[in-house]
């Protein structure tokens, strides 16, 4: 019987690789929710993995399956928009395809700016049921911004995990 050594670098590499290939990716986003009754911030986890798609098209590539959906909504929003205090009209998923988008609580320092496109979706938790005041919405670009809002089925908000207080980090979003 003959038996290879395997050098002990190519084993380093090849248990990298192979980790690499079944490491689970998560999504992380920034989350408006309450908390006594006031809006803050959160950086959320979702709590399912994406997977492996064998959808024709899309076969191989990395899929999330968000949880039930209702009805989605395009909007459109002119430059230097201020869409004022309000608090989210249902708990939904709110993807800005484009422009830049400053968010920010009336009880609270703290602030989010949100670049749209891939690092543009962030959720909209603080209904009035959770928080008296809600939040502020500006829109400073000179471009407008195009946003994609989609409520979840029922208020229920998605399996999470809160990762901690504040926004996330772009770096927290990059690589998912």
């Amino acid at each position: 019987m003959v038996r290879f050594g395997i050098p002990s670098v190519l084993l380093s590499w090849s248990v990298f690789f192979l980790t690499a290939a079944h490491a689970e990716l998560y999504l992380n986003l920034t989350a408006i929710t309450g908390r006594d009754n006031i809006s803050v911030f959160e950086c959320w986890q979702l709590k399912t993995p994406f997977a492996t798609s064998s959808v024709p098209g899309v076969s191989g590539t990395q899929t999330l399956q968000m949880g039930d959906l209702a009805n989605a909504t395009y909007t459109i929003i002119p430059p230097r928009f201020n869409g004022s205090l309000h608090n989210a009209p249902y708990k939904q998923y709110v993807w800005f395809i484009s422009g830049v988008v400053h968010l920010s609580l009336p009880n609270a320092t703290g602030d989010a700016l949100v670049h749209g496109g891939k690092y543009g979706l962030i959720y909209a938790d603080d209904t009035k049921d959770i928080s008296g005041w809600g939040h502020r919405t500006q829109y400073p670009g000179n471009d407008e911004t195009i946003a994609f809002q989609v409520p979840v089925e029922a208020g229920i908000n998605p399996g999470h995990t809160v990762l901690h207080d504040g926004p996330c980090s772009l770096g927290e979003s990059i690589g998912v």
